[in-house]
Protein backbone atom coordinates (compact mmCIF):
# COMPACT_ATOMS: atom_id res chain seq x y z
CA UNK A 1 0.00 0.00 0.00
CA UNK A 2 2.73 2.31 0.64
CA UNK A 3 4.57 2.16 -2.56
CA UNK A 4 1.34 2.38 -4.59
CA UNK A 5 0.74 5.46 -2.46
CA UNK A 6 3.76 6.72 -3.51
CA UNK A 7 3.53 6.15 -6.99
CA UNK A 8 -0.20 8.14 -7.13
CA UNK A 9 2.15 10.86 -5.41
CA UNK A 10 4.72 11.04 -7.81
CA UNK A 11 2.42 10.92 -10.63
CA UNK A 12 0.36 13.78 -9.11
CA UNK A 13 3.54 15.72 -8.74
CA UNK A 14 4.54 15.15 -12.10
CA UNK A 15 1.21 16.06 -13.44
CA UNK A 16 0.87 19.18 -11.43
CA UNK A 17 4.63 20.50 -13.30
CA UNK A 18 3.05 20.55 -16.50
CA UNK A 19 2.37 23.63 -18.54
CA UNK A 20 -0.97 23.68 -20.70
CA UNK A 21 -1.31 27.24 -22.34
CA UNK A 22 -3.04 29.98 -21.29
CA UNK A 23 -6.95 29.90 -21.57
CA UNK A 24 -9.11 29.63 -24.05
CA UNK A 25 -6.90 27.54 -26.12
CA UNK A 26 -7.26 24.31 -24.43
CA UNK A 27 -10.83 24.79 -23.69
CA UNK A 28 -11.18 25.48 -27.63
CA UNK A 29 -9.03 22.47 -28.26
CA UNK A 30 -11.24 19.84 -25.63
CA UNK A 31 -14.24 21.07 -27.29
CA UNK A 32 -12.68 20.76 -30.77
CA UNK A 33 -11.76 17.05 -29.96
CA UNK A 34 -14.83 16.04 -28.38
CA UNK A 35 -16.90 17.31 -31.72
CA UNK A 36 -14.53 15.36 -33.19
CA UNK A 37 -15.00 12.57 -31.97
CA UNK A 38 -18.78 12.85 -32.15
CA UNK A 39 -18.89 13.71 -35.78
CA UNK A 40 -16.83 10.19 -36.33
CA UNK A 41 -19.22 8.52 -34.09
CA UNK A 42 -21.86 9.73 -36.43
CA UNK A 43 -20.48 9.51 -40.04
CA UNK A 44 -20.47 14.04 -40.22
CA UNK A 45 -18.02 14.57 -42.59
CA UNK A 46 -18.27 18.06 -42.82
CA UNK A 47 -18.13 17.56 -38.95
CA UNK A 48 -14.96 16.01 -38.79
CA UNK A 49 -13.06 17.76 -41.39
CA UNK A 50 -14.34 21.38 -39.65
CA UNK A 51 -13.27 20.09 -35.92
CA UNK A 52 -10.43 18.50 -36.28
CA UNK A 53 -8.93 21.51 -38.24
CA UNK A 54 -9.81 23.77 -35.40
CA UNK A 55 -8.75 21.56 -32.99
CA UNK A 56 -5.03 21.53 -34.80
CA UNK A 57 -4.90 25.10 -35.33
CA UNK A 58 -5.91 25.66 -31.21
CA UNK A 59 -2.37 24.32 -30.59
CA UNK A 60 -0.46 26.27 -32.88
CA UNK A 61 -2.48 29.31 -32.05
CA UNK A 62 -1.47 28.18 -28.28
CA UNK A 63 2.64 27.78 -29.35
CA UNK A 64 2.02 31.78 -31.37
CA UNK A 65 0.31 32.49 -27.49
CA UNK A 66 3.08 31.62 -25.48
CA UNK A 67 5.99 32.49 -27.63
CA UNK A 68 5.15 35.73 -27.72
CA UNK A 69 3.24 36.78 -24.77
CA UNK A 70 5.13 37.56 -21.57
CA UNK A 71 7.41 36.56 -20.39
CA UNK A 72 8.74 35.92 -23.56
CA UNK A 73 9.68 38.44 -25.76
CA UNK A 74 9.49 36.52 -29.00
CA UNK A 75 8.68 38.71 -32.20
CA UNK A 76 7.67 36.60 -35.33
CA UNK A 77 7.85 38.94 -37.64
CA UNK A 78 11.63 40.25 -36.87
CA UNK A 79 14.15 37.88 -37.49
CA UNK A 80 16.68 39.26 -35.44
CA UNK A 81 14.08 38.07 -32.42
CA UNK A 82 13.89 34.85 -34.06
CA UNK A 83 17.72 33.98 -34.53
CA UNK A 84 18.24 34.74 -30.47
CA UNK A 85 20.17 31.38 -29.01
CA UNK A 86 17.49 31.69 -26.39
CA UNK A 87 14.41 31.59 -28.97
CA UNK A 88 15.85 28.64 -31.03
CA UNK A 89 13.60 26.25 -28.91
CA UNK A 90 10.77 28.01 -29.12
CA UNK A 91 10.80 28.91 -32.82
CA UNK A 92 11.42 25.08 -33.67
CA UNK A 93 8.50 23.98 -31.53
CA UNK A 94 6.25 26.14 -33.28
CA UNK A 95 7.74 25.19 -36.41
CA UNK A 96 6.91 21.78 -35.30
CA UNK A 97 2.81 22.96 -34.39
CA UNK A 98 2.86 24.65 -37.93
CA UNK A 99 4.14 20.64 -39.76
CA UNK A 100 1.83 19.04 -37.97
CA UNK A 101 -1.08 21.48 -38.76
CA UNK A 102 -0.18 20.76 -42.45
CA UNK A 103 -0.20 16.64 -41.84
CA UNK A 104 -3.62 17.17 -39.95
CA UNK A 105 -4.84 18.36 -43.03
CA UNK A 106 -3.55 16.18 -45.69
CA UNK A 107 -4.61 13.04 -43.64
CA UNK A 108 -8.24 14.26 -43.88
CA UNK A 109 -9.67 11.44 -45.85
CA UNK A 110 -11.45 11.78 -49.22
CA UNK A 111 -15.57 11.78 -48.62
CA UNK A 112 -15.23 7.74 -50.54
CA UNK A 113 -12.86 6.89 -48.00
CA UNK A 114 -14.52 7.90 -45.31
CA UNK A 115 -17.69 6.71 -46.19
CA UNK A 116 -16.47 3.33 -47.07
CA UNK A 117 -18.32 0.76 -45.03
CA UNK A 118 -15.50 -1.36 -45.46
CA UNK A 119 -12.35 0.35 -45.12
CA UNK A 120 -9.83 -0.24 -48.35
CA UNK A 121 -6.03 -0.38 -48.23
CA UNK A 122 -6.02 3.03 -50.82
CA UNK A 123 -5.65 5.54 -47.96
CA UNK A 124 -2.64 4.71 -46.84
CA UNK A 125 -1.21 4.71 -50.36
CA UNK A 126 -2.61 8.20 -51.72
CA UNK A 127 -0.13 10.83 -52.54
CA UNK A 128 -2.15 12.88 -50.10
CA UNK A 129 -1.88 10.69 -46.77
CA UNK A 130 2.14 10.64 -48.19
CA UNK A 131 2.19 14.23 -47.85
CA UNK A 132 0.88 14.47 -44.85
CA UNK A 133 3.57 11.90 -43.41
CA UNK A 134 6.33 13.87 -44.41
CA UNK A 135 4.79 17.03 -42.90
CA UNK A 136 4.89 14.67 -39.61
CA UNK A 137 8.25 13.64 -40.52
CA UNK A 138 9.39 17.25 -40.56
CA UNK A 139 7.64 18.41 -37.24
CA UNK A 140 9.66 15.48 -35.53
CA UNK A 141 12.95 16.73 -36.77
CA UNK A 142 12.49 20.08 -35.49
CA UNK A 143 10.55 19.04 -32.02
CA UNK A 144 13.98 17.44 -31.72
CA UNK A 145 15.87 20.32 -33.04
CA UNK A 146 14.38 22.50 -30.18
CA UNK A 147 15.10 19.75 -27.68
CA UNK A 148 18.89 20.14 -28.19
CA UNK A 149 18.76 23.77 -28.93
CA UNK A 150 16.81 24.51 -25.34
CA UNK A 151 19.40 26.04 -23.29
CA UNK A 152 17.85 25.52 -20.01
CA UNK A 153 19.41 21.63 -20.78
CA UNK A 154 22.16 22.70 -21.64
CA UNK A 155 21.98 22.15 -25.55
CA UNK A 156 23.53 19.43 -27.77
CA UNK A 157 26.18 19.38 -23.90
CA UNK A 158 23.11 18.54 -21.52
CA UNK A 159 21.68 15.18 -23.84
CA UNK A 160 22.27 12.08 -21.47
CA UNK A 161 23.59 10.01 -24.19
CA UNK A 162 23.23 6.55 -21.77
CA UNK A 163 19.35 7.41 -21.72
CA UNK A 164 19.10 8.55 -25.76
CA UNK A 165 20.39 5.07 -26.61
CA UNK A 166 18.73 3.07 -24.07
CA UNK A 167 15.55 5.06 -25.65
CA UNK A 168 16.37 4.20 -29.00
CA UNK A 169 16.79 0.00 -27.85
CA UNK A 170 13.36 0.65 -26.17
CA UNK A 171 12.21 1.70 -29.45
CA UNK A 172 13.65 -1.07 -31.77
CA UNK A 173 12.47 -4.19 -29.29
CA UNK A 174 8.90 -2.00 -28.94
CA UNK A 175 8.58 -2.41 -33.24
CA UNK A 176 10.19 -5.89 -33.43
CA UNK A 177 7.76 -6.82 -30.26
CA UNK A 178 4.55 -5.50 -32.58
CA UNK A 179 5.83 -6.85 -35.67
CA UNK A 180 5.69 -2.77 -37.16
CA UNK A 181 7.87 -3.54 -39.86
CA UNK A 182 7.31 -7.23 -40.35
CA UNK A 183 7.82 -8.13 -44.14
CA UNK A 184 5.99 -11.14 -43.63
CA UNK A 185 3.53 -10.17 -41.08
CA UNK A 186 0.94 -12.68 -39.18
CA UNK A 187 -2.36 -12.84 -40.18
CA UNK A 188 -4.25 -10.66 -38.11
CA UNK A 189 -1.52 -8.59 -36.98
CA UNK A 190 -2.11 -4.78 -35.45
CA UNK A 191 0.11 -3.63 -38.63
CA UNK A 192 0.77 -4.62 -41.76
CA UNK A 193 2.44 -1.92 -44.19
CA UNK A 194 2.75 -2.96 -47.47
CA UNK A 195 6.10 -3.63 -49.54
CA UNK A 196 6.19 -0.47 -51.08
CA UNK A 197 5.36 1.85 -48.30
CA UNK A 198 8.11 -0.35 -46.26
CA UNK A 199 10.28 2.41 -46.61
CA UNK A 200 8.62 5.36 -46.11
CA UNK A 201 7.38 4.07 -43.10
CA UNK A 202 10.42 2.84 -41.71
CA UNK A 203 12.18 6.34 -41.99
CA UNK A 204 9.26 7.65 -40.61
CA UNK A 205 9.32 5.25 -37.28
CA UNK A 206 13.41 5.90 -37.03
CA UNK A 207 12.86 9.96 -36.97
CA UNK A 208 9.69 9.59 -34.73
CA UNK A 209 11.99 7.63 -31.90
CA UNK A 210 14.62 9.60 -32.56
CA UNK A 211 12.30 12.41 -31.47
CA UNK A 212 11.16 10.41 -28.41
CA UNK A 213 14.85 9.81 -27.49
CA UNK A 214 15.93 13.21 -27.77
CA UNK A 215 13.25 14.50 -25.54
CA UNK A 216 13.84 11.81 -23.10
CA UNK A 217 17.44 12.52 -23.19
CA UNK A 218 17.21 15.76 -22.79
CA UNK A 219 14.13 17.31 -20.54
CA UNK A 220 14.98 18.28 -17.57
CA UNK A 221 11.32 17.50 -16.28
CA UNK A 222 8.76 15.22 -17.51
CA UNK A 223 6.63 17.57 -19.92
CA UNK A 224 8.79 17.12 -23.25
CA UNK A 225 8.92 13.51 -22.07
CA UNK A 226 5.53 12.86 -21.42
CA UNK A 227 4.80 14.75 -25.19
CA UNK A 228 7.00 13.15 -26.94
CA UNK A 229 6.01 9.30 -25.80
CA UNK A 230 2.48 9.97 -26.36
CA UNK A 231 2.85 11.54 -29.80
CA UNK A 232 4.69 8.16 -30.33
CA UNK A 233 1.75 6.36 -29.09
CA UNK A 234 -1.21 8.21 -31.08
CA UNK A 235 1.13 7.60 -33.89
CA UNK A 236 0.47 3.34 -33.05
CA UNK A 237 -3.36 4.55 -33.59
CA UNK A 238 -2.98 5.99 -36.95
CA UNK A 239 -0.72 2.70 -38.52
CA UNK A 240 -3.03 0.62 -36.51
CA UNK A 241 -5.83 2.29 -38.44
CA UNK A 242 -4.32 2.95 -42.22
CA UNK A 243 -2.37 -0.55 -41.64
CA UNK A 244 -4.17 -2.71 -39.77
CA UNK A 245 -3.41 -6.30 -40.86
CA UNK A 246 -6.93 -7.44 -39.77
CA UNK A 247 -9.64 -8.69 -42.23
CA UNK A 248 -12.24 -5.59 -41.67
CA UNK A 249 -15.83 -7.39 -41.01
CA UNK A 250 -18.68 -6.05 -42.41
CA UNK A 251 -20.77 -3.58 -40.21
CA UNK A 252 -24.19 -3.16 -42.05
CA UNK A 253 -26.04 -1.57 -39.14
CA UNK A 254 -23.44 0.67 -37.94
CA UNK A 255 -24.08 4.04 -37.69
CA UNK A 256 -20.53 5.53 -37.27
CA UNK A 257 -17.69 5.45 -39.59
CA UNK A 258 -15.45 2.47 -39.59
CA UNK A 259 -12.86 2.38 -36.87
CA UNK A 260 -14.10 5.47 -35.11
CA UNK A 261 -13.65 4.09 -31.42
CA UNK A 262 -10.20 2.97 -31.64
CA UNK A 263 -9.36 6.53 -33.64
CA UNK A 264 -10.89 8.66 -31.15
CA UNK A 265 -8.39 7.14 -28.49
CA UNK A 266 -5.19 7.94 -31.11
CA UNK A 267 -6.56 11.73 -31.20
CA UNK A 268 -7.15 11.89 -27.62
CA UNK A 269 -3.25 11.06 -27.15
CA UNK A 270 -2.23 13.00 -30.41
CA UNK A 271 -4.09 16.55 -29.08
CA UNK A 272 -2.88 16.32 -25.66
CA UNK A 273 0.60 15.64 -26.64
CA UNK A 274 0.48 18.88 -28.78
CA UNK A 275 -0.87 20.78 -25.98
CA UNK A 276 1.79 19.13 -23.76
CA UNK A 277 4.54 20.36 -26.61
CA UNK A 278 3.05 23.70 -27.32
CA UNK A 279 2.75 24.50 -23.61
CA UNK A 280 6.71 23.86 -23.64
CA UNK A 281 7.55 26.96 -25.64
Amino acid sequence: MTLVLGLIDDLARILTSFHLPAYPYPTVLTTAVLLLITSEGTSFYAGSVLFKTIASLAFLLAGVHTATGPPRTLDLLSWESISLPEHRSAVFLLLGLLFSVFGDVLLIPSPEIYHQKIPSKTEGETLRFKAGVLFFALAHVVYAAAFIADTSSGGIKGIRWFTFFTTLKVGALLIYVLGLLAKNPAPGAMVAVPADMRGLVTVYVVIIWTMVATATATDAGYQKIAGGWIFMVSDLFVAADVYSGKKPAPRPNARGRYGWESRSIGWIAYFGAQLLLAGCI
